[in-house]
């Protein structure tokens, strides 16, 4: 048996319908499934989102169950990629030591829900994640510079930019936050992206753009437009900052593994933070008070 025709045996499901009505775009009903176990939750989830085609962010445990969920789901759903929203941190409660490749990952989903009309977008996380709070829209916004497959660019203007962005100038680039300029090609690591992009000039105009294999040198796909961003987790400290939910689109469903866990674990998160550090979000309420704790839940959490 296919997959797509897996998913379809689920999908037609008369229960997986009347779940899929419930949670139909603009709708805020508040739904609870029972007795889901193994990848059972991710098939649901998967068969959920080909019914309705719209955002949804889904709320494990901790980052292991998060990760594992992400996996199972990112094989139902081979054609669209289900991102992963971790801590910056290396540790729980370890404030001081983050993890670059982590907030590489949060730079990268921020700038994608912030730079276009968002449909369909799948966001994996866990509460210990959620309570570090974000640049908001506008502070990003405004620290973003875009790149455009046909304008015509000043590679001095570009050059100062990428040094006001805290970017380093290397011989070749193997990491976010640097860049390289060989005659008409520049080579840019953002902070928003998981490989770094190649811009090729004709005099000043753009020629094209693409991304590339830091290893191989050899280019992964086309772009028409990019957008760089410098670290938001140290170059905008000073930037005012929102919760991560408040950064979501409209409309985005959000799931819990355990609604009451994870605001238990968001509220604890107090006792382990340092003062001042302004990492965490303020306290975050859902607009339903069901009482059985099981897998799963939609609800409108606001924070």
């Amino acid at each position: 048996m296919k997959l797509r025709e897996f998913i379809q045996l689920y999908k037609s499901d008369s229960f997986i319908k009347t779940v899929a009505d419930e949670t139909k775009p603009n709708t805020h009903h508040a739904i609870q499934l029972k007795g889901l176990s193994g990848s059972l939750d991710a098939v649901v989830s998967a068969a959920i989102y080909y019914s309705n085609h719209q955002n949804y962010l889904f709320i494990l445990h901790d980052r292991e169950e998060a990760a594992y969920f992400q996996n199972d789901l990112q094989n139902l759903i081979p054609e669209k990629e289900v991102f992963l929203f971790p801590s910056s941190f290396k540790r729980p409660y370890h404030f001081e030591e983050t993890e670059n490749a982590n907030v590489l990952m949060r730079a990268e989903i921020l700038n994608r829900i912030n730079h276009k009309e968002v449909s369909g977008e799948l966001i994996v996380t866990y509460p210990e994640a959620m309570s570090e709070k974000v640049i908001n829209k506008k502070s990003l916004l405004h620290n973003t510079f875009s790149i455009k497959s046909g304008e015509e660019i000043d590679i001095h203007f570009l050059t100062d930019q990428l040094f006001s962005y805290d970017f380093e100038k290397s011989d070749f680039v193997y990491e976010a936050g640097q860049f390289s300029i060989r005659g008409g090609i520049i080579d840019i690591f953002s902070f928003a992206n998981e490989l770094p992009f190649r811009v090729e000039l004709f005099g000043d105009e753009v020629e094209s753009i693409r991304t590339f294999d830091p290893d191989t040198q050899l280019s992964v796909s086309t772009l028409k437009e990019i957008n760089i961003i410098p670290n938001i987790q140290t170059r905008l400290l000073d930037e005012e900052r929102d919760s991560f939910i408040s950064f979501l689109p409209k409309n985005t469903k959000i799931w819990f593994k355990d609604y009451i866990q994870t605001l238990n674990i968001l509220f604890g998160m107090y006792d382990y933070l340092p003062m001042g550090s302004g990492t965490v979000s303020s306290g975050c309420a859902a607009k339903t008070s069901p009482k059985s704790t099981d897998w799963n839940r939609e609800a409108d959490l606001t924070c």
